[in-house]
């Protein structure tokens, strides 16, 4: 290494220096590994919190609101319907982002029950099949109106739109969340910083693994040994392990373990609005007459 690189690794100062660098290069990417995962963590959450979340939330107060207007079962087939194909729009989303727009993977829907062949036909050849949903759940809530099944519809009307372009948009958040990847150059950098610390932490560590044993004299401090060899396994594993698990979480609508659980929240939300529907059509007397209240 002398005559390689010019070095005296004999000499306490080279380690010194090559402490130093390690130091200084290891503050350096540790903070900016911190505020990138920071990021990607928050970029996870406002896909769960503001788009899934949002879309969850339009959902469940579009289905409350129709649950109290419409309280009789013989409503239920409309009701489940508009749910039907809210859940759907849900499924939807997860296809596209995965890349399974085909005819083949629509199918399954189909077999599933969340979907009708002739919905197929239509949605098979169109782009942005979740947002195309909501054109036919507003549809379905406008001929409900028409028909008298929506109370103060000039009042009521318009607040269901809203809950409709509400949910419509935060589809479209997801997609720009989804289809928008993280600059390239950023992490290209961030990654070669952490390579290249861990390149100087390795000389270092060897350099002063290395006097240890030639210095000896019968004293061998294990703990110091251990304590380098810790130094260069362990820190570049979680240096690694985060830059791997950020990039990971910037799209957490996929297959992976930490990913949002599609079945998970399409059971929930099917079971969470049909309650809503059974509570209107099972209401207490006193809700429909005052004067009977307890």
């Amino acid at each position: 290494l002398d005559k390689a690189v010019g070095l005296d690794v004999k000499s306490k100062l080279t380690v010194e220096c090559l402490r130093k660098i390690t130091t200084d290069t290891s503050t350096v990417v540790s903070f900016l590994l911190g505020g990138c995962v920071s990021m990607l963590v928050m970029r996870w959450w406002n896909v769960r919190h503001d788009c899934i979340g949002g879309l969850w939330g339009s959902i469940s107060d579009l289905n409350l609101i129709l649950s109290a207007h419409m309280p009789h079962v013989e409503d239920r087939a409309a009701k489940e319907t508009i749910l039907r194909l809210a859940l759907l729009s849900l499924r939807l989303c997860f296809n596209q982002i995965a890349d399974k727009n085909e005819a083949k993977d629509l199918q399954e829907h189909v077999d599933a029950g969340i979907m009708t062949p002739e919905e197929l036909q239509v949605l098979k050849d169109v782009c942005s099949k979740p947002q195309v949903v909501w054109v036919w759940i507003m549809m379905t809530i406008h001929s409900l109106a028409d028909k008298g099944k929506i109370r103060n519809k000039e009042f009521t009307l318009p607040r269901l739109e809203k809950l409709c372009t509400k949910a419509r948009g935060c589809i479209g958040e997801t997609f720009a969340y989804t289809d928008t990847q993280i600059p390239y150059p950023y992490v290209h950098l961030l990654t070669m910083m952490v390579i290249i610390t861990n390149v100087f932490m390795a000389i270092k560590s060897g350099l002063q693994i290395g006097g240890h044993f030639r210095n000896l004299h019968g004293h061998f401090n294990a703990l110091f040994v251990i304590a380098e060899i810790c130094h260069i396994t362990v820190l570049p594993f979680f240096q690694h392990s985060w830059i791997k698990l950020g990039c990971a979480l910037a799209n957490p609508i996929g297959e992976h373990f930490f990913d949002l659980p599609l079945q998970t929240y399409h059971v929930i939300m099917r079971d969470e609005n049909i309650c809503f529907m059974h509570a209107g059509e099972a209401a207490p007397s006193y809700t429909k007459d005052l004067s009977k209240l307890p």
